[in-house]
């Protein structure tokens, strides 16, 4: 006798596996320097979205005004329950993927690259992931993206 119990339909949709299928757009606004640039970004990252089978949640654009960059993005990420970042290239996020991996996987468009999710993080590696962004790096990370 199978003792398997099935799932009525509209069921399985409602068991957690829903923060798999979206993603969140992330898009560092001073390393595109139009509307034409920014729209072009967010379209790359849909495009993205689409061939992983993701759809996007949001779309997060945030500037230099922004200290609290990776906060921001780790509190929509729980907020939403969404575990993937998409961003077109590493220096949106200040040029290392470490960061944001922190909490979440991390797509980029261009290189086409995924940056696993590092789940086995201590509360310190979480709490330095989100530690504010001096100027510097924001600085270093544009001049990375512009060569």
């Amino acid at each position: 006798m199978d003792n398997a119990v099935e799932m009525p339909a509209g069921l399985d949709s409602l068991s957690g596996s829903d923060s798999r299928n979206k993603a969140v757009i992330y898009l560092f606004r001073p390393l595109l320097t139009t509307k034409a640039d920014l729209d072009w970004a967010e379209f790359h990252a849909r495009q993205c979205a689409h061939q992983l089978n993701l759809r996007v949640a949001q779309v997060l654009v945030v500037d230099n005004s922004h200290a609290d960059r990776m906060e921001m993005l780790y509190r929509l990420l729980r907020e939403i329950d969404c575990a993937v970042v998409i961003t077109p290239n590493l220096a949106h996020v200040g040029g290392n993927a470490r960061r944001v991996t922190a909490f979440a996987d991390l797509q980029t468009v261009s290189p086409v690259e995924r940056h696993p999710w590092r789940t086995l993080q201590s509360a310190y590696e979480l709490s330095t992931a989100l530690e504010p962004e001096s100027h510097s790096e924001a600085r270093e990370a544009e001049d990375g993206a512009r060569r």
